[in-house]
């Protein structure tokens, strides 16, 4: 059994049980049969089904928010956004049923098509810091391609996913089709990404893991995809509207309490107005609203664990050179405050990945210099880059090692276009109008017509 614990009053707030390896060879076997029946459904019916989950999901808008506060500890604000995010995933993958199109080829002596097989059942293993929209990304293109899914949620934020199950046969899926199969990691997990009857595993997580989880698949010649960590740039250019980029700062480091692979943990200034930005980043800081996630007012919640707290203490020792220390609330709760360090481009602060509410400002020359600083690192997820220069805005981006990139913004994730990392921040795309046909084979068909 696990214990549920909610970050921001650490009380014990349900008690799950852990699947077993013969749990997850049972719940394969149970996929697997509703599986070849839902790949069998025409098209339009398979989407009309996943419309009706997307309209049980925005019934419980509300429900599922809360319950993302009571186990993550999410501001209600950014729950509700994600729960509604789960809706919008079913919404756009149903779109995608009828348009999951193969080919004719022109070839001589015949007609050549291609068509996208679903691939069976896939492993979605989802990561704790977004519970319901992850774990959406691999669930709704899979059901939509044609496949089963089985989810394995987070040891720590298990209770979204249950309820979306729930909330899958209300809205009439079959039995079988998704799963959620809560546990360990190295059991359950394990038992998952290593049984034959799986065909593919979604994987979000931690670069350790993901190397863990990709040698696996390489035993079987599994499907993988990977969306791993990230040690992202922000770079304010000279020429850029300094005050918008400094007040914009903060959110892209804090949402999330920093528990985000594409925080803007790396502050890049440069030099010639390094210090006006400091002084604009410091009041902006001290504003971001630390509290209760149940506030609507609040934007910053607790870490998820204490151990997870224990782990970015440690990048913020005594003698941290902090710039800027923002406040936490005291007493219960697995509360860490926002911190600024002016550090080194080698410090341990500035090169790995901290996922908490702390980032490292570092100065730079020119273009050249950014580039440089921003590429020095084994990740390669996300970033942004502020200036008004457009030419100077497609060169960097251009020269900048990174799958996702925003200009005079920090946005990163939008379901309608693809999302992935450049180096060990990942393998593969997920989200965008191909992302149907990653739970896919194409299968070429050659018709003789000669005589």
């Amino acid at each position: 059994m696990h214990e549920i614990i909610n970050p921001a009053t650490e009380e014990v707030i349900a008690t799950v049980s852990a699947s077993t390896p013969q749990d997850v060879d049972a719940a394969v076997t149970r996929a697997s049969t509703a599986q070849r029946a839902w790949a069998a459904l025409a098209p339009g019916d398979r989407a009309r089904q996943l419309r009706r989950f997307a309209s049980v999901v925005d019934q419980h808008i509300e429900e599922l928010a809360l319950l993302e506060v009571r186990e993550a500890g999410h501001p209600i604000g950014n729950a509700r956004w994600e729960a509604g995010n789960v809706r919008d995933l079913l919404d756009y993958a149903a779109g995608g049923v009828e348009r999951l199109t193969g080919s004719q080829i022109p070839v001589a002596g015949g007609l050549n098509i291609t068509f996208h097989e679903p691939l069976g059942v896939i492993a979605v293993i989802a990561p704790w810091n977004f519970p319901m929209p992850i774990a959406a990304w691999g669930l709704a293109p899979a059901l939509a391609a044609g496949n089963a899914v089985l989810l394995k949620p987070a040891e720590t934020t298990p209770l979204t996913a249950l309820r979306l199950a729930e909330l899958a046969l209300t809205a009439g899926l079959p039995e079988g089709l998704f799963q959620v199969l809560p546990g360990d990691g190295p059991v359950t997990g394990g038992a998952l990404v290593e049984h034959p009857g799986i065909a593919k595993v979604v994987f979000t997580g931690s670069t350790a893991v993901g190397k863990q989880i990709m040698a696996k698949c390489a035993a079987g010649v599994k499907r993988v995809t990977l969306e791993l960590g990230g040690k992202n740039p922000n770079i304010v250019f000279a020429d850029a509207d300094i005050e918008q980029a400094a007040a914009s700062a903060p959110g892209s480091f804090l949402d999330n309490t920093g528990q985000d692979c594409c925080a803007r943990s790396r502050i890049l200034v440069q030099r010639s107005v390094y210090d006006r930005f400091m002084e604009l980043l410091e009041p902006a800081v001290k504003a971001f609203v630390v509290g209760d996630p149940t506030d609507p007012a609040t934007q910053m919640g607790p870490l998820v664990s204490a151990a997870h707290r224990e782990r970015v203490r440690s990048f913020v020792p005594e003698s941290a050179p902090a710039a800027i220390r923002g406040e936490a609330p005291t007493g219960k709760g697995f509360w860490y405050p926002a911190t600024v360090l002016a550090g080194a481009p080698d410090d341990r602060a500035a090169v790995e990945e901290v996922f908490g509410p702390v980032a490292v400002v570092l100065p730079f020359e020119d273009e050249a210099d950014a580039v440089r600083i921003a590429n020095a690192t084994p990740y390669g997820l996300s970033g942004s880059i502020w200036t008004r220069d457009v030419g100077r805005a497609v060169r960097v981006s251009r020269g900048v090692a990174a799958g996702n990139l925003s200009v005079n913004s920090h946005s990163s994730v939008r379901y309608w276009t693809p999302f992935g990392g450049f180096k060990q921040s990942g393998l593969g795309r997920e989200l965008g109008p191909d992302a149907l046909a990653a739970f896919t084979e194409t299968k070429n068909v050659f018709l003789s017509t000669e005589a």
